[in-house]
């Protein structure tokens, strides 16, 4: 079966719309004049073709600016075989990025300013990890009041292990180990919850949720479930199925998860959104906090009859959520307070390729805007015979940021890191502060 993944990505790739991958830019009068919220930082992947290296970089994202697209600061990883992946900001303002370097899961970035008051990024520290490789998500949460720093892994205690994978404890202000939440499908025996490919996290009160979505070799192994974490004992209590169609003749490959809670739509009925990225669909599971039970999931939108395929990412404003599509490349919205049901609540933000993560910001003038990293893994380009690329894959890297007005999803701008400097784009986030309000 996982022979045809490649195959079934090329025939889906064809579906897909003609992108904008050129870099294109606006001036205005007072164009030189930089703004920090206009800002961000990003995970830059050097290309092998391109002789360029890894970096963490700071980045201007106005499009009325003459300096739209500069890269501010490029502070290069020449000791990392693979790049950072993610980047994310502890409640206490602490920069951290997960790694899919197994020399580096795990990062803690010092961004600092300089005696003139700019952004800088000054250093960075490899996190002991017991082991554990791939790092994805982050999500900080307090159990018994004590907060934790929870992080998954997606190779778990080696990529070796083909149904390998597991969640890191880390004490929030030390970053030590505290515990790694493990339970491996080979060992737990049948019937019994497990953690595989462990990717998105999310948690409320004292219950923690992972999707399985992929081996992180992209050929040993998908997922099609996500498992509930007991925060009282740190340990796997359910194992729950998220899939119906299969339009890749896939398992549904359960990626990002979102704990909806009061904290962020109240009086909301609690459960979990989960994104399936090969099943193409977004689904609900609702939660009963007083009986701590979980019911069947439902499925709220079908990519499939929709012509979208690889939803990855939640995001959320104040008002909104905003969910992102690699096919065609597309960030669809919808009212946060009308959740769990997915009422749209503008038109939709067509990016490019592989939409996936984002943020908000404002520009000069104090417009509202919103950039859109569009690469899913940026594994290179075989039509530049880059021995990093994976065929399906290619198809999913435009290798750019859009920038678009939030009050339409009009588009203003563009920036092809690949055209521009060589690299492509991992991930995209604020300077001192996430650039967002809702994620895990």
């Amino acid at each position: 079966m996982f022979d045809n993944f490649i195959v079934y990505f090329k025939v889906i790739s064809l579906l897909c719309f003609t992108f904008l991958l050129t870099a294109c830019s606006k001036e205005s009068n007072d164009s030189d004049i930089t703004n920090e919220k206009s800002q961000a930082l990003v995970l830059l992947r050097g290309l092998p073709t391109k002789d360029t290296l890894h970096s963490i970089a700071i980045v201007e994202l106005d499009p009325s600016s003459t300096r739209f697209g500069e890269i501010f600061q490029d502070y290069e990883l020449p000791n990392l075989d693979e790049p950072l992946h993610h980047l994310y900001y502890s409640p206490t303002g602490r920069l951290y990025a997960t790694g899919l370097d197994p020399k580096c899961s795990l990062m803690e970035i010092k961004l600092t300013r300089d005696t003139q008051g700019s952004p800088n990024i000054q250093g960075h520290k490899c996190l002991e990890t017991q082991g554990q490789v791939v790092g994805e998500d982050i999500i900080w949460h307090n159990v018994a009041d004590k907060e934790y720093m929870f992080v998954t892994f997606m190779g778990g205690g080696g990529i070796d292990q083909p149904d390998g994978g597991s969640v890191g404890v880390f004490d929030a202000q030390t970053n030590q180990v505290i515990k790694i939440i493990d339970a491996r499908k080979s060992l737990v025996g049948p019937n019994k919850p497990f953690i595989m490919y462990p990717h998105g996290i999310s948690a409320y009160q004292d219950r923690m949720i992972i999707s399985s979505t992929a081996h992180p070799d992209l050929k040993t192994g998908v997922g099609n479930t996500i498992t509930v974490i007991d925060l009282n004992t740190l340990t796997a209590i359910e194992t729950i199925t998220i899939e119906d169609s299969s339009p890749l003749g896939l398992p549904s490959s359960p990626v990002e998860v979102l704990f909806l809670r009061p904290s962020i739509v109240e009086g909301v009925q609690p459960g979990v959104l989960v994104n399936t990225m090969l099943g193409f669909e977004t689904w609900f599971v609702p939660y009963n906090e007083q009986e701590k039970l979980f019911s069947n999931p439902l499925k709220l939108y079908d990519g499939a009859t929709n012509n979208t395929g690889v939803p990855l990412e939640f995001y959320g404003t104040k008002d909104e959520l905003f969910i992102s599509h690699g096919i065609p490349g597309v960030v669809k919205r919808y009212h946060l307070d009308q959740l769990p049901k997915l009422v749209p609540s503008g038109p939709d933000i067509k990016t490019d390729a592989g939409a996936h993560h984002m943020i908000f910001f404002t520009d000069n003038a104090g417009k509202d805007l919103i950039a859109v990293q569009n690469n899913l893994l940026n594994l290179g380009d075989k039509s530049h015979n880059d021995p990093t690329d994976i065929d399906f894959i290619a198809k999913l890297n435009a290798h750019t940021v859009s920038v678009h007005d939030l009050a339409n999803s009009e588009r203003i701008g563009t920036i092809n890191f690949k055209q521009r400097y060589g690299k492509g784009i991992e991930n995209i986030e604020a300077l001192f502060g996430s650039g967002f309000v809702h994620h895990h």
